[in-house]
């Protein structure tokens, strides 16, 4: 941990409660255990049984009414990793609160969603972050650091894969979920395209749906049960100066397996969660790293950024809200052109919102004036 964090500008530890506690938030609820700037106030969770396991472990109070514990412990900031048909509600109550939302991705179930809870946060001048947090991973960050030395960059690749099985829960259902594995996967290889090259001029995506097959059969006894989100999705994105770049993902195939690449006139990068490496034009490495990645380091850094930003007076935070409308953006145009089969443009589902796209496409964008 950094223990530079202080919390607020008092010196007092900044009272923090977390809302969601399925298997992906344990990280990030022992990253706010060990930060010495927090302090849990209080946890809750549908499951009484897990809330209370967890809230044992941390020494913190844990419910199951997530009202009941904004409204009882009334923290400063909560970080929420509930799935998405519940968190609109909690985000609305922390806001009419005045508390800060750390929220896991995707921000919303489509890009109207999310614009909306951005414009809430914003007039109520609170701070939202959404958890992408590959931009916390050493190796992305290299990328990120060495794109430059790539000169002008004409091509970029990015995939994720992994197999969510057969028992896919509130993820089957559109309403609830919002989408599939574009939105659920594809929104961090797409975020990194977009933190690494701006947002695109246009997209043209697919995204389609498996049927049941005799092998998950076999696997589990039964037929995966019916469902209207996509488990496989892949899209072409053209920016300016004539660059490219493909997104592909899917939720249907294993092992688990990420990946971004960028070729420039100068040269090659690859990176994914494991290393990360630069090469000349005849594919000499250049630059290497490949250090040890722990999730719970992630977690980490990311407790530490948006704490400091809710400690501070600055405007917005690492990872703001505003600037993933655009990575919303794009998933959006993808999901549009799966539909209308031609080319959409980002910038354009952004001002449908009452959003307008800055002048440098690497700008998170801002609200029209009212």
């Amino acid at each position: 941990m950094d223990n530079e964090t202080t919390g607020s500008p008092s010196g007092e530890k900044i009272p923090v409660a977390m809302i969601g506690l399925g298997p992906l938030a344990g990280h990030m609820l022992g990253a706010l255990a060990r930060c010495p700037a927090v302090r849990v106030v209080g946890i809750a969770d549908r499951d009484a049984q897990r809330a209370q396991l967890l809230g044992r472990d941390i020494d913190a109070p844990h419910y199951t009414d997530n009202r009941q514990l904004l409204m009882g412990t009334r923290p400063a900031a909560v970080f929420l990793a509930t799935p998405p048909m519940a968190a609109v509600e909690i985000m609305e109550t922390c806001a009419s609160l005045g508390i800060h939302v750390w929220k896991d991705a995707p921000l919303g179930r489509n890009l109207g969603e999310a614009a909306s809870m951005v414009r809430r946060f914003t007039d109520a001048g609170l701070k939202l972050a959404v958890g992408t947090q590959r931009r916390f991973v050493e190796t992305y960050q290299r990328a990120h650091e060495l794109r430059a030395r790539l000169g002008q960059t004409f091509l970029g690749r990015a995939e994720y894969f992994f197999n969510w099985g057969s028992e896919l829960g509130w993820r089957a259902d559109a309403h609830s979920a919002g989408g599939g594995a574009l939105l659920e996967l594809g929104y961090h290889p797409i975020d990194l395209l977009v933190w690494m090259l701006g947002l695109p001029e246009e997209v043209y995506g697919l995204s389609t749906r498996a049927e049941p097959s005799g092998d998950a059969l076999a696997e589990t006894g039964r037929a995966c049960g019916p469902h209207d989100t996509d488990d496989t999705a892949s899209a072409l994105l053209r920016y300016k100066y004539d660059a490219i770049a493909t997104v592909s993902v899917s939720r249907i195939s294993g092992p688990v397996s990420e990946m971004l690449a960028l070729r420039g006139q100068d040269g090659s990068l690859v990176a994914s969660g494991e290393s990360c490496t630069l090469r000349n034009p005849n594919g000499d490495v250049l630059d290497h790293i490949q250090p040890e990645v722990r999730a719970q380091d992630i977690a980490a850094r990311q407790v530490e950024s948006f704490i400091d930003a809710v400690a501070s007076e600055a405007d917005s935070c690492q990872c703001s809200a505003m600037e993933n409308l655009m990575t919303h953006a794009v998933i959006e145009a993808i999901y549009l052109s799966s539909q209308t089969c031609q080319p959409e443009s980002p910038l354009r589902q952004l001002e449908i919102h009452g959003l307008r796209p800055a002048d440098n496409h690497n700008q998170a964008p801002r609200f029209h004036t009212r």
